[in-house]
């Protein structure tokens, strides 16, 4: 039903929006797969997976299911696991005749999704007495992990077999998704995130390996890279904090203008843990040195990166906390009515202040600084829910 509050059709929570995330990442797919960076392309679609999985989780983690939430997912899976993989392999030379298996593929799977969108999972009897959730058919999200199978193959059976062995894969895939028979649905997160990220890893290696750092992926790369300082100083701030360590620099900077919780504690130990984050990357650079003969951060000092990263993170959040307390919200306060824009002001805030920080002081591109800024809020969604689970943070938001 329109909500008569707003002005727009429909209003999207904060699930609606990592379902949403995989617009950005599917397009830049398409765009790359289109100009033959199919490993990179491939290592996009690893990511919008992750989001795919995510999304469902969450709703019904966070109370957020609705018949809205399942169509947009749908949408999203016809970009995902039909119509980019079709580009990446009609760009792979899986054409002519060959793309018949692609028809095939993509009439079996917009059935299966229908389907699904009408019926949803099903449950299936376990051990006699327990249930569990399973998928009427095979799901559409095998096409990547397929299409990723048959792509390593080729590198050992060359692509005029890889082809052959394509098509049989998609013949069988196509005929699972539309048997009314229940099939595997995954239900640990870490499973999911070792498949896709693990994907997303492999892709990136074989596009580093193909055109090394002149390849796209490199802009993509380090932008998650440059996130690992920040990551590990902001966990083990948390620890400083839940346990109290150096309590006497406990002070407010300044409680009227900022509130309670920005002290001068975090604007020191943040960007000196932040700076042993950056250290931390030194057995990573060592590896993608001895991989692909070069690292991403081969012209910078570690710790005066992660330095500089966590500088920027403590200053960016002094205006949102400045912000909020000239509107008369309280430190820690989340108001309910635009609780989501709250949220993503929290994450958005520290991910521009970092971008910037990187780009004035270490000369990082544009375009890798506007892809940081979008990445990290669900690298921070992702981290902020493990230290809610270990205790160390008292909600996930």
């Amino acid at each position: 039903m329109l909500n008569k509050k707003i002005p727009f059709i429909i209003k999207l929570n904060r699930v609606d929006l990592i379902t949403l995330s995989s617009v950005l990442t599917t397009f830049i797919a398409m765009m790359y797969a289109i100009e033959g960076h199919l490993y990179f392309a491939m290592a996009l679609l690893f990511l919008a997976m992750t989001a795919d999985a995510l999304d469902g989780m969450l709703a019904r983690k966070w109370g957020l299911e609705r018949e809205f939430g399942r169509y947009l997912d749908g949408f999203m899976d016809v970009l995902i696991y039909l119509v980019v993989p079709s580009i990446i392999m009609l760009q792979w030379q899986f054409d002519g005749y060959w793309s018949l298996f692609i028809l095939l593929m993509i009439a079996c799977g917009c059935i299966r999704l229908s389907v699904f969108n009408q019926v949803g999972n099903i449950e299936e009897a376990e051990d006699g007495s327990q249930k569990k959730l399973s998928y009427m058919g095979m799901p559409v999200f095998w096409s990547v992990f397929i299409l990723a199978a048959v792509m390593m193959l080729e590198k050992v059976i060359g692509l005029a077999l890889a082809h052959s062995v394509l098509a049989l894969c998609l013949t069988a895939f196509s005929f699972y998704m539309v048997v009314d028979k229940p099939f595997f649905k995954f239900s640990s997160l870490t499973q999911i995130l070792v498949l896709t990220l693990g994907g997303f890893a492999v892709f990136t290696l074989f596009a580093l390996q193909q055109y090394g750092l002149q390849s796209p992926v490199n802009i993509l790369l380090l932008a998650l890279y440059l996130q690992i300082p920040v990551v590990i100083g902001g966990v083990m701030h948390m620890v400083v904090v839940k346990r109290n360590y150096l309590s006497a620099l406990v002070i407010p900077i300044h409680q009227g203008w900022f509130g309670a919780n920005k002290t001068w504690r975090g604007m020191f130990v943040v960007p000196l843990l932040t700076a042993f984050g950056g250290l931390c990357m030194f057995p990573l650079e060592w590896l993608m040195n001895q991989a692909i003969g070069t690292s991403l951060l081969a012209q910078w000092n570690l710790a005066l990166l992660g330095l500089i990263a966590g500088i920027g993170y403590v200053l960016a959040e002094l205006p949102n906390s400045f912000f909020k307390r000239r509107i008369g919200v309280q430190a820690g306060e989340v108001p309910e009515g635009k609780k989501y824009w709250f949220i993503a002001l929290d994450q958005l805030d520290s991910a521009f202040g970092v971008a910037i920080a990187y780009w004035l002081m270490l000369g990082i591109s544009l375009e890798t600084a506007w892809v940081y800024v979008i990445s990290f809020p669900i690298t921070a969604l992702l981290v902020k829910q493990w230290l809610f689970n270990k205790n160390l943070k008292s909600s996930a938001a």
